[in-house]
């Protein structure tokens, strides 16, 4: 009975994109230390309620397009709920633009603005369905964006080694789309589904995988290693983490048999981004 409370729950919350809004949490925390800035309590919520709604609007859009047959488990949610998910998403859509306006510093408003014409870009690429390569790419760099934006925009990059744990940072989070899409290439395949993949063959999108997730690991460690030399006041467990966020999507690759027929890959895959309230909890010790 356990289990089956256990499963059901990780369900709705895999559907429903609560992971995700969890492991943005986890990220805009990581980039608050990494670039020391003091985000508003507003801020807090309009990270993950937008990337709510981003990631929602692309489910619908691919649950519509794939119809009721859909053998994805999101897709297939999102067009059975279709209407109360609308309507939900259309208002957080509209309590977000009402915070953001409200009550959020005119510079990270502008970054807002643009992170949403972005994100609207990416979505009419999706709906309009004839370019499907980069799709790995496009909402990596939204998700960036989007987490790192605000605290670059109110503080700066504050030393050397803030840019490069951005971008580290930005690497660990396109591998691991390109991990999920490699984990779930024979089920999207059978939805019509293909991006990266449709460009590069599994075999070749999983050595790169391999290669730069191992390169992004030891230069975030390295990183970590001389940081107190080099950035004094810079976090050592803020490297540490996004050292994890490269190795993760690797690491399920390389045992990708012991993750096959399981769900646990997306826990595992998700749940690192989240360990990013740790250097957060640390600064308040």
């Amino acid at each position: 009975m356990r289990n089956v409370l256990e499963n059901k729950l990780w369900f709705y919350v895999h559907v429903l994109s609560l992971d995700i809004c969890l492991g943005v949490l986890g990220s805009g925390a990581l980039a608050t230390v990494v670039t020391g800035a003091k985000m508003k309590t507003v801020w807090w919520f309009l990270l993950p309620l937008s990337v709510w709604v981003i990631y929602t609007l692309d489910h619908l859009l691919d649950g519509k397009k794939v119809g009721e047959n859909s053998i994805n488990p999101r897709h297939k949610f999102h067009y059975d709920n279709s209407r109360v998910l609308t309507i939900l998403c259309t208002i957080a859509a509209i309590i977000s633009a009402v915070l953001a306006f409200l009550l959020l510093r005119e510079i990270v408003l502008l970054g807002g603005v643009l992170l949403a014409a972005l994100a609207t870009l990416h979505l009419g690429i999706a709906r309009w369905g004839k370019i499907r390569f980069g799709k790995e790419f496009s909402v990596a760099l939204i998700y960036t964006l989007g987490v790192w934006f605000g605290p670059l925009l109110v503080v700066g990059f504050r030393s050397w080694i803030v840019p490069l744990l951005l971008f580290l940072f930005f690497l660990g989070t396109v591998l691991n789309l390109v991990m999920n899409s490699l984990m779930e290439a024979e089920l999207d395949a059978r939805e019509g589904q293909v991006y990266l993949l449709g460009v590069l063959s599994p075999k070749l999108a999983k050595e790169w995988v391999l290669r730069l997730s191992l390169l992004g690991f030891l230069a975030a460690l390295v990183l970590a290693g001389g940081i107190r030399k080099w950035a004094p006041g810079t976090s050592v467990s803020a490297s540490l983490v996004i050292a994890l966020i490269c190795a993760v999507p690797g690491g399920i690759l390389r045992y990708a048999d012991k993750f096959q027929d399981s769900q646990k890959y997306r826990i595992l895959g998700e749940g690192v981004f989240i360990l990013g309230l740790v250097p957060w909890f640390l600064n308040f010790l």
